[in-house]
């Protein structure tokens, strides 16, 4: 087995067991034998566990990130873009099981090992919503005078629904509310095209 499919069938285990039963329980004896190789050779791979758990949230935001990149490059118009950006990404990040622990640890600082993947993300995201609203304004569907302002309320907006989201588990019963907010967020931003 060469060494990149040992890696990668060390973080498919890897993710296996941190979505089921969280980075603290969840052993690198337990995931070694699952892939029925020692424990050294996840050493060989990854230094600590903590490491790995970076390497699975890294993906599993990485993919989150490939298919909101696809919806902010689309034709389509900027109003559009940004009302499915943000029901793509909560349901997205609502599948996102080990993104959730991340906001678990947000309470009790713990985690701090998570940071970069996690700042990584929310600079994506700030990223994503500029080209929107740039392209938004471009097209005169909206007229704010302070992007970057804008874009971090956005932000603030989306990432402060979160917790109740994913941590206690209401996603399903409000999925309907969620898409009446981003139509509320869209249309408060829409301007009469000139």
């Amino acid at each position: 087995m060469k060494e990149i499919e040992v890696k990668i069938l060390i973080v498919e285990s890897a993710t296996k067991y941190f979505s089921k039963f969280g980075f603290y329980k969840t052993t690198m004896d337990e995931i070694a034998k699952h892939i029925h190789k020692a424990k050294g050779v996840l050493y060989y791979y990854f230094k600590n566990k903590e490491e790995l758990f970076n390497e699975v949230l890294k993906q599993e935001l990485n993919s989150v990130k490939a298919e909101l990149s696809k919806i902010v490059n689309s034709e389509t118009d900027s109003l559009i873009i940004l009302k499915e950006y943000m029901l793509t990404r909560l349901k997205l990040l609502h599948k996102a099981v080990n993104y959730h622990e991340t906001l678990k640890a947000d309470f009790f600082e713990k985690y701090l090992f998570v940071k970069d993947v996690r700042e990584d993300f929310a600079e994506f995201e700030h990223t994503q919503i500029t080209l929107i609203l740039k392209k938004g304004k471009k097209e005169g569907y909206i007229n704010i005078k302070n992007i970057n302002s804008a874009v971090n309320v956005i932000m603030m907006v989306v990432n402060g629904i979160e917790i109740p989201l994913f941590l206690q588990n209401k996603y399903a019963e409000y999925e309907n509310t969620i898409d009446e907010l981003a139509t509320m967020i869209v249309n408060s931003l829409r301007t009469q095209k000139k």
